[in-house]
């Protein structure tokens, strides 16, 4: 029997169809694995004691699991609001469910931005180098260039994986592609990292 090629004759490898995945997703797969990633980004943040400082990083502060996880919600929801904002400008009729869900899905690359500061443990030096590097990568090149260029290298590749999903995901909730929709993506995924980080900004002036 054959194997099943796309319509360019070519066999769709398992790395071509984990590229696209937030386009081919169903929605309602894509807002399962959204939330599978909300539980398990929330409940490794409560265990090891991290939380979000914005829609792409996160810092050392014990909380209890349901803050932590009120605090994903609130980075993947302001992450989402602007797109979506944007979206309808271009195109009334796009649909809530579809755009957060996909953006929900694409959010699963962050996740791995915890795995460094799992791997400190209890190693207070590293903790903080962690968490400085998160708050302010100035000051954490002064005081640990090695390890802040290891973290340089780690979220450069988690924020491309990130940005491209997130593209994906905003285009096929769309149904619009073409150089107008990159740049209403790039411009609302640009204003959506400082919207996020002060509204956390506020809340941790709040409760603490």
């Amino acid at each position: 029997m054959a194997k099943k090629r796309d319509n360019g004759g070519n066999k769709r490898s398992w790395l071509v169809k984990m590229i696209s995945r937030p386009e081919n997703i169903g929605r309602v797969n894509a807002l399962l694995w959204g939330v599978a990633w909300l539980i398990i980004c929330s409940m490794l943040g409560w265990y090891f004691g991290f939380i979000p400082t914005s829609s792409f990083g996160f810092t050392s502060q014990y909380m209890s699991l349901a803050w932590v996880l009120i605090y994903n919600i609130i980075a993947w929801f302001l992450s989402c609001v602007l797109l979506f904002a944007l979206a309808i400008l271009r195109k009334r009729t796009i649909g809530v469910f579809e755009i957060f869900a996909r953006l929900l899905y694409a959010r699963w690359p962050v996740t791995l931005l915890l795995l460094p500061g799992m791997i400190a443990g209890d190693n207070i030096s590293q903790r903080i180098a962690y968490s400085t590097f998160m708050v302010d990568a100035g000051a954490a090149f002064k005081t640990a260039p090695l390890y802040s260029t290891l973290m340089a290298i780690i979220c450069a590749v988690v924020l491309i994986w990130y940005l491209y999903w997130s593209y994906l995901a905003f285009r096929k909730a769309q149904q619009k592609r073409g150089v107008i929709t990159f740049i209403v993506f790039v411009f609302g995924f640009a204003l959506s990292f400082p919207m996020t980080e002060w509204a956390i900004k506020a809340l941790n002036e709040v409760l603490l």
